[in-house]
């Protein structure tokens, strides 16, 4: 990509809520990065909000700072909800409410982990297909029967993006930049992460142990 283009900067708005899960966070905000300085240009823009405009710890200790609270978004962003364990308790109201006028905006939403139990409580997902890590699968089934629920590691449909959690933050995120600016650059970014091969919405979550049944979030 030659330098002097200026290609529109995407931006993503990562909500981040108690307990987040940092392999998620990170695995879906890295790719932007190398992307930006794989193709030395700014693709890629981003901020990371919490529900209070104040540091979020994640499930393993670590604070992180916000860049800010929820405040309106440009139409054209995308949200990334991430969250971890304990995610019944972060699906508070204003949390919900939030995300629900974001949604009646445009504004694209996505979730990281348990987060599509936030947007299935909020409503946010009566009509979509989604996904969710697989130790929370069969009690979002019991929550929200009427909702498409599949196995696989992430789930684009419409303007809602889910993921598994985990490293599969990572995939949906090489997808969405395989999608805007060609697989030559998500090539370059896969190599530097080291992330060979590059998996498919089609791929699904495989266990090297048996599932364990009804954990609750």
């Amino acid at each position: 990509m030659n330098l002097n283009d200026e290609p529109e900067v995407k931006e993503y708005v990562f909500l981040l809520v108690e307990r987040f899960s940092m392999i998620a966070f990170a695995s879906a905000i890295e790719p932007l990065r190398v992307a930006n300085r794989m193709a030395q240009s700014r693709l890629f823009s981003w901020r990371i909000v919490s529900p209070d405009g104040g540091p979020v710890t994640c499930s393993n200790g670590t604070r992180i700072m916000a860049d800010g609270g929820m405040d309106e978004v440009d139409k054209d962003s995308m949200i990334m909800l991430c969250s971890g364990v304990d995610v019944g308790k972060t699906a508070t109201g204003p949390v919900m409410a939030w995300l629900r006028k974001q949604s009646r905006r445009g504004v694209a939403l996505g979730a990281l982990c348990t987060g599509t139990f936030v947007l299935a409580k909020a409503g946010l997902l009566d009509s979509s297909r989604c996904t969710i890590h697989w130790e929370n699968r069969e009690s979002f089934r019991e929550d929200f029967p009427e909702i498409e629920l599949t196995n696989h590691i992430f789930e684009r449909d419409g303007a809602r993006w889910t993921c598994s959690g985990g490293t599969a933050s990572a995939d949906m995120m090489l997808h969405a930049i395989n999608e805007v600016h060609g697989r030559d650059l998500t090539s370059l970014v896969v190599d530097q992460l080291v992330l060979t091969p590059i998996r498919s919405d089609d791929d699904e979550q495989r266990l090297s142990v048996p599932a364990r049944v009804g954990v609750r979030h």
